[in-house]
């Protein structure tokens, strides 16, 4: 079990890494981008809760004064993540959209560092440069052209700074007290229902109508595979390994997301791009795993 559970937070990295399918299969049988993550997050926010049901009642509770925390982290956390991340893997490839939400970390340091006074260190210094380095070359601007649009590439640094401020409101949220779960539950509701006033109901309906068991089987698949399964997976693993080395190994999101667009939709893979990928993973794992503040 203790090698096994290094094996979660891959697998999160990988669920996460296959969003971008879902996403452009659903943009294609005419979901809006408000539907889209309303259907996956309210089928995830029901199968956690279910979860919880059996498992602790007590995570489902939050304090009153509270709730400003987990509607700040449910709404700009994920709901403003989402939205910004699904222009982007519709605008760019899906590498390059993971590439740029994986960014979060190095928005993280700024934020920290004014918000708890968290030192900036060469390390964190040198993590953001490579990032930069590697999402440039992960681009394609350097071996074949620009290839990508202004729309997707202002969506994908918003997708990760917004993810980034997921990482604030959880760090906020643990220190009054509250489990992973509690506050992914809160976050995945909050979406949910924050998505779904802007929904294109009638085209779900239509969808689902014409083929019920496929149609609705498929959208519990993007709600399990995008959401449910991985976040649960991840507060296991966080559990029995250091929160540094989960987001090392968590950082296969980007490179399976290359892969995914690669092998699904033949999206151009050059040597720069792969090697820009792999500094880029790298320089996610320096900035997560500073030893001492003064390093």
């Amino acid at each position: 079990m203790n090698r096994l559970v290094y094996l979660l937070p891959i697998l999160t990295g990988i669920c996460f890494g296959s969003i971008g399918i879902f996403i452009r299969f659903f943009s294609e049988a005419g979901f809006n981008n408000m539907a889209i993550l309303s259907t996956r997050n309210a089928i995830s926010a029901l199968i956690l809760f279910l979860c919880l049901l059996v498992y602790d009642r007590d995570l489902l509770k939050c304090r009153v004064r509270d709730l400003p925390i987990l509607l700040g982290g449910g709404f700009i956390g994920m709901t403003l993540t989402n939205v910004f991340f699904n222009v982007a893997v519709l605008n760019l490839s899906l590498g390059f959209a993971g590439v740029l939400i994986g960014l979060s970390p190095v928005y993280v340091v700024f934020i920290a560092a004014f918000l708890f006074k968290e030192k900036v260190t060469r390390r964190k210094l040198l993590g953001m440069i490579l990032a930069i380095i590697g999402v440039i070359m992960v681009s394609g601007v350097v071996d074949s052209g620009i290839t990508f649009t202004a729309a997707g590439l202002a969506a994908g640094l918003l997708s990760g700074l917004f993810y980034g401020m997921t990482s604030i409101f959880t760090k906020i949220a643990i220190g009054r007290g509250y489990k992973g779960l509690t506050i992914t539950f809160y976050a995945l509701l909050i979406t949910a229902l924050t998505t779904a006033p802007f929904s294109n109901w009638g085209v779900v309906a239509a969808y689902t109508a014409a083929s019920p068991l496929s149609h609705s089987l498929l959208m519990i698949a993007h709600a399990v595979i995008g959401a449910a399964l991985p976040y649960l997976m991840l507060n296991v693993s966080l559990k029995h390994i250091e929160a540094g080395k989960a987001s090392i190994l968590t950082s296969s999101e980007p490179v399976s997301a290359m892969l995914f667009g690669f092998f699904v939709y033949h999206e151009p893979m050059t040597v720069i791009s792969a090697a820009g990928m792999v500094i880029a993973v790298t320089a996610f794992g320096i900035i997560s795993t500073g030893k001492q503040q003064g390093e």
